[in-house]
């Protein structure tokens, strides 16, 4: 496949592909997801979880994360199904793999720049 029809296939991927909802809240943690998605050009939904009222313990919540802390994110994978992620370094990793192919705000895996990264 040519460098031009991977480009397309992945833009088409995510187009297709428009059901990343992050559930977060201003804090450091909740922050730094919403400024991977932005810096990656992604569209997403954003719920956002008033944890001075515990809403992250409510049931709803905790079926995404079972730690009933923020952030959590979901989208749909690419078998269809939906995957439930938490832990910020989880999400923010899992954005790379799946969106950053192009490498805008990461390191080609086996660079040095890639582990010296993970020190952070």
């Amino acid at each position: 496949m040519t460098a031009r029809l991977q480009q397309l296939a992945h833009i088409f991927k995510m187009a297709s592909r428009p059901d990343i909802h992050l559930y977060t809240a201003q804090t450091p943690n909740g922050i730094k997801i919403s400024i991977t998605l932005e810096e990656l050009g992604l569209p997403y939904k954003v719920t956002n979880i008033d944890i001075s009222k515990n809403t992250q313990k409510e049931p709803w919540f905790l079926e995404i994360n079972p730690n009933g802390r923020i952030p959590a994110l979901t989208d749909t994978f690419e078998d269809g199904k939906l995957i439930r992620l938490f832990e910020s370094g989880s999400i923010q990793q899992y954005l790379i793999d799946q969106y950053d192919k192009d490498h805008k705000i990461s390191y080609p895996k086996g660079s040095r720049e890639y582990y010296e990264v993970n020190n952070w």
